[in-house]
């Protein structure tokens, strides 16, 4: 069964940024935002739009939901364009916090993940949105099995608190305060 969903350009002009806007509402009636830009300028095919920003805004609902046609014969599929609306979707703290549930990660073994220090990612958590580079990460991460399995390293237990001092670094102390 074919995903329903009604999609329609921008009816506001869109800001300078983001020309290549659509406002999507699925057939859960959930909506979305979601930025063709990228598609326009690497896309070969796409990039007809540059030159006529008009013809980007005459678009219709194509197969019964099944995506989305220009007046022009280009199409993009309900799929793709969901899956890019679930990419552009901002990530918060919470997300994160997920995130590490789901792969009983620890602190220390998403710091390393991700190439953070632990600090960073206690501070993430209750971050109201997640650097663009970061999302990306976990997205990915998240995406596959094999990219977890190529990065994770497992961290060893520490002991809480205080580290000890060990008899060499005890014993140099005593003496320095041995000889003032």
């Amino acid at each position: 069964m074919r995903k329903q969903w009604t999609c329609y350009p921008a009816s506001n002009p869109p800001p300078p940024r983001a020309p290549w806007t659509l406002h999507v509402t699925w057939a859960d009636r959930k909506k979305d935002q979601i930025d063709l830009t990228g598609l326009i300028h690497r896309s070969r095919h796409f990039r007809v739009f540059l030159n006529q920003p008009a013809a980007f805004r005459k678009i219709h609902v194509a197969d019964f939901g099944g995506g989305i046609e220009w007046e022009n014969g280009l199409d993009y599929g309900a799929d793709t364009l969901k899956m890019m609306a679930d990419e552009q979707r901002p990530m918060s703290g919470a997300d994160l916090v997920i995130f590490e549930a789901e792969l009983g990660l620890s602190t220390a073994e998403t710091a390393a993940l991700l190439g953070l220090a632990e600090r960073t990612i206690r501070a993430y958590r209750n971050a109201k949105r997640l650097p663009q580079s970061l999302a990306i990460a976990i997205r990915t991460i998240r995406a596959s099995n094999t990219v977890l399995a190529a990065h994770y390293r497992p961290a060893g237990h520490r002991a809480r608190g205080r580290p000890k001092k060990k008899e060499s670094q005890a014993a140099c102390r005593v003496k320095w305060t041995a000889i003032s």
